[in-house]
């Protein structure tokens, strides 16, 4: 199943992804359980933010030395960071991979779970290789359908912080334009 065709009206920007998602039923998280999901939300997204930056051309006549230097140092933290998650990915036992469309107020995906409308939950996705941790997501799930290759669920988030729904809203923006540009060429 190689695309997800979106069943559920979602507003706003999202993106299309395939990724390790699992969820489990959460009927009302602690403050305590919210608070560290949220503090753990926010620095793999901001981490994100500064792994996948998009570095601004050097001036080619001002400091090209330094920026030579500065290259192969950034270069040398890529690959450190590659082999890294390369690593944890390697001892870390993933969830299946299963297509997602994701937005900064909720998600949609087919899974093999069976899934209750109106149960709350809670999401762990692994959005991004890069860093093999999930964002760990509150939601409540708003609809349900079954299909012939499991149950099409979409839930919405709760519980976020403010910082973290922005962080998400810019995360999702950025793959959204990411998406876009590469289905443009």
């Amino acid at each position: 199943m190689d695309r997800l065709n979106r069943v559920f009206s979602q507003e706003g920007v999202s993106y299309f992804t395939i990724i390790p998602l699992s969820w489990y039923p959460e009927v009302e998280p602690s403050a305590g359980d919210i608070a560290v999901w949220m503090y753990g939300n926010v620095t793999l997204l901001r981490a994100l933010a500064t792994i996948e930056a998009v570095q601004p051309e050097l001036d080619g006549d001002v400091g090209s030395g330094v920026g030579k230097v500065l290259e192969r140092l950034e270069f040398k933290i890529d690959l450190t960071l590659s082999l890294v998650a390369k690593l944890l990915a390697k001892n870390a036992v993933l969830p299946s991979t299963c297509p997602v469309f994701v937005s900064a107020e909720g998600m949609e995906w087919i899974c093999k779970e069976t899934a209750t409308e109106g149960e709350d939950i809670v999401i762990s996705a692994y959005i991004s290789p890069k860093l093999p941790q999930p964002l760990v997501l509150p939601a409540k799930i708003k609809a349900v359908q079954q299909e012939p290759g499991g149950t099409r669920v979409y839930a919405t988030f709760t519980h976020l912080s403010e910082e973290a729904q922005d962080w998400l809203s810019r995360t999702i923006f950025r793959y959204h334009r990411r998406a876009v540009q590469l289905h443009s060429r």
